[in-house]
C-alpha cells in the first residue's frame, strides 16, 4: 500500500486562516507596545537632560539652563554660556512644549519664571498613548507626571 505524504488543500487553507487571525490580533498590540516604548524613551531622555542641567549647576556652582530649542522633532540644549549637551528626538511623532526654559542656580533650584515650579509636556501622535508631563518643583527636583 502506497502512503502519500504532504498536506491537503483544506489543511493548508485552515493553517493560513489561523495564521492570518493570529497576525490580525497580534499586530495592533505590538504597535501600541512600540508606541508606548518610544514615548517612554523620549520622556526618560528629556528627564535625564533636566536632571543633568541641575547637577551641572550644583557641580559648577553657576547657572545652567535647560532650553527646548525646537519643538518638533524635539531638541533641547543644556548650557552654561556655551552648549554643554544637545539632544534631539528621533522623529516628529513626539514633541515638547514650545518656548520652555528653566535655569538652575548654584544650589540646584530653578530661578526666574520657574522659581515656583513649572511643567514640561511631552506630547505624541499616538492615539492610544497619553501625553507625559515633567514637573519641576521649586526645589529643583524633576519628576513624573502622567
Amino acid at each position: 500500500m502506497k502512503v502519500e505524504r504532504g498536506f491537503t488543500l483544506i489543511e493548508l487553507i485552515v493553517t493560513i486562516a489561523v495564521a492570518i487571525i493570529l497576525t490580525t490580533v497580534a499586530v495592533p498590540g505590538f504597535q501600541r507596545m512600540m508606541a508606548v516604548s518610544h514615548v517612554a524613551s523620549d520622556y526618560n531622555e528629556v528627564l535625564s537632560g533636566i536632571n543633568y542641567a541641575r547637577s551641572e549647576a550644583i557641580k559648577k556652582r553657576k547657572n545652567v539652563t535647560f532650553t527646548v530649542s525646537q519643538s518638533k522633532p524635539w531638541e533641547y540644549k543644556v548650557s552654561d554660556g556655551g552648549d554643554i549637551r544637545i539632544r534631539t528626538g528621533r522623529d516628529e511623532r513626539t514633541w515638547l512644549t514650545k518656548d520652555f526654559s528653566v535655569t538652575f542656580g548654584s544650589l540646584g533650584k530653578p530661578t526666574g519664571s520657574c522659581s515656583s515650579g513649572c511643567t514640561l509636556t511631552l506630547s505624541n501622535a499616538y492615539s492610544e498613548v497619553d501625553d507625559r508631563t515633567i514637573n519641576i518643583s521649586p526645589m529643583g527636583r524633576a519628576g513624573g507626571g502622567s
